[in-house]
């Protein structure tokens, strides 16, 4: 199956960290013997005015439009001449750590993330949230949900009468992990294990080499992750939520860069 992989992000200011994550894809993308496209601000252009004005300053509710018109694009052949039967798409903010066990399953049409969000109770001590993440979305030429999500995001947003001057009441993440959980839980998504989503109290771990996070996480997952959202949308929120920030992400990427396989070894897959 022609396979292509692609990403996008701004090309002026970037993290160092943001540089080593794209980097991992590419190579992994490479080795599979796929196609990588890199694309900058310019993704953005295909989406409509009318939902950026919408979205606001919530960059993350028009890039999720961005990738799936990208995605549109790739399989239909309408920009470059090529011919791709299967598009991957991964957020610039996620880490490849472990290639060897990264696996896209090839039978799918389509699939999604499966999240496992660590997040501290009421009462002091650690839960998970389950959810559904498109920090990497498969889409095989022909599949029945590609263009249903399109314009599911579009109406999703044009039917938002909140304030918009700065985003409003729109939370980020209303056309990416909160419809497709809601979906999911409907009908019931092909879901992709071994690409986690690291809270920053996961990422804490991590830089120190364990604790109770990060011990949660691995026995919440049915498989070891291979790579890693390092949920670079909250590093740039300026929320409570960032905790570390860009240097919490750049020495997660430097751990998982040098032990990640062994820091999830003890995963429920591995048992």
């Amino acid at each position: 199956m022609k396979t292509v992989v692609f990403q996008s992000y701004r090309t002026e200011g970037v993290p160092a960290w943001i540089g080593q994550c794209l980097a991992s894809a590419r190579l992994w993308a490479e080795a599979q013997g796929w196609a990588y496209r890199f694309y900058g601000d310019e993704a953005l252009d295909r989406v409509p005015p009318w939902y950026r004005s919408k979205a606001g300053h919530r960059l993350p509710v028009v890039t999720d439009l961005a990738r799936l018109l990208l995605a549109r694009e790739l399989l239909q052949d309408t920009v470059s001449g090529e011919s791709f039967e299967r598009a991957v798409w991964l957020d610039a903010d996620l880490l490849v750590f472990d290639a060897e066990r990264l696996d896209i399953d090839a039978a799918a049409e389509f699939a999604f993330g499966r999240e496992i969000w660590v997040q501290e109770n009421t009462s002091g001590g650690l839960r998970t949230y389950r959810s559904v993440h498109n920090a990497v979305c498969v889409f095989c030429r022909g599949n029945s949900f590609l263009d249903f999500y399109i314009d599911a995001c579009q109406s999703v947003v044009r039917r938002y009468d909140g304030d918009t001057d700065k985003g409003g009441g729109l939370p980020n993440q209303i056309v990416g992990t909160k419809l497709l959980s809601a979906l999911h839980n409907i009908i019931g998504f092909p879901l992709i294990e071994t690409v986690g989503m690291f809270s920053p109290l996961v990422l804490e771990d991590v830089v120190n080499g364990g604790g109770a996070a990060l011990d949660l996480l691995r026995r919440q997952s049915p498989v070891p992750p291979a790579a890693a959202n390092l949920c670079h949308s909250l590093s740039e929120s300026g929320t409570e939520a960032t905790r570390g920030g860009d240097a919490l992400a750049g020495a997660a990427v430097e751990a998982l860069l040098a032990d990640g396989r062994s820091l999830f070894s003890s995963a429920r897959g591995d048992r």
